[in-house]
């Protein structure tokens, strides 16, 4: 099918927040202030409602409302992806509002179920794609495990089911699916800034950022180093802001997006609160994560930089 994404490709993903108030109510306000901001910067897409952008915690209405923000604050800039899952009829329901708001493509999160089967995901997967009628990249998690050569076999037909945002960060199994399919499946790195010399010498060089929401010039430098292959630069940024940025949110679980939005409002943007079941960062770990943004001259850098 005609992908306008591929066009865009390669390049970055910036996954932006949802930030919610101390009211648990969606902060609009802020969310368009922060697309505002990321989309100043040469992203290939922006991924609204992934799992950085805490999808399974909207009610279908705050999802047509974050939909609406994100069209206006990429069109014309940019390509927009939309985060969609949940039930099969919800999941189907989003794509809907997503296409219809002007998304270039979608990102497909594998459903909860206790007893799940490659036919059933890919019954899910098929049926999702069909509401879509847009781009669709399947969403290769941890939690949800790699899908199988076989749920590639049983969705291959499905025209518009065309990416793999992919993390779980098994590179043996991304040789393995391009020798079983060629590039039938475009291929993403969704393990973001710390795989980036690992994928891009296997011809991945389109990968997803969460940190972009508060460091996006520093997200984009390690594509440019990629690019004109100085990955001894690289790997210094890595070594010297990325790492120690991932092991204190690899600290406990649930810090996936409130170190992000914790680091934004350290830089002075709105990253807001996080929603149910997820967790705020500890005193102790929020003390840390400031002294190290302030280290690599990052504190309040990106909301002073508006």
């Amino acid at each position: 099918m005609n992908n306008p994404l591929l066009k865009r490709f390669p390049g970055v993903i910036g996954f932006p927040v949802t930030p919610f108030n101390d009211e648990d109510q969606l902060d609009e306000a802020a969310f368009r202030a922060n697309l505002d901001f990321m989309a100043a910067h040469d992203f290939a897409a922006l991924c609204c409602c992934g799992s950085n952008g805490e999808m399974p915690s909207l009610t279908l209405e705050e999802y047509r409302r974050v939909t609406a923000v994100g069209s206006e604050a990429t069109q014309g800039k940019m390509g927009l992806i939309m985060g969609v899952g949940q039930t099969l009829h919800t999941a189907q329901a989003m794509t809907r509002v997503a296409r219809q708001a002007g998304a270039a493509g979608i990102l497909l999160v594998s459903p909860y179920s206790n007893d799940l089967s490659d036919e059933g995901l890919a019954d899910y997967y098929r049926r999702v794609a069909g509401a879509a009628e847009i781009p669709v990249a399947l969403y290769q998690t941890k939690w949800s495990g790699l899908i199988s050569l076989k749920l590639f076999d049983l969705v291959s037909d499905v025209e518009n089911i065309c990416m793999v945002k992919d993390e779980n960060g098994s590179i043996s199994h991304y040789v393995n699916v391009r020798e079983r399919f060629g590039d039938r499946y475009y291929w993403i790195n969704g393990m973001a800034e710390p795989f980036v010399p690992a994928y891009w010498n296997f011809g991945v060089h389109t990968y997803t950022s969460g940190l972009a929401c508060f460091m996006p010039e520093q997200t984009m430098q390690i594509g440019r180093h990629a690019e004109s292959g100085d990955f001894t630069a690289l790997n210094r940024m890595l070594d010297e802001i990325v790492t120690p940025l991932y092991q204190i949110r690899n600290r406990r679980p649930g810090y996936k997006c409130s170190m992000i939005k914790t680091a934004m409002t350290l830089c002075g943007l709105q990253g807001g609160r996080v929603r149910a079941p997820l967790i705020e960062m500890q005193p102790e770990d929020r003390r840390d994560l400031e002294a190290l943004l302030e280290k690599v001259g990052l504190l309040k850098a990106a909301g002073a930089s508006r």
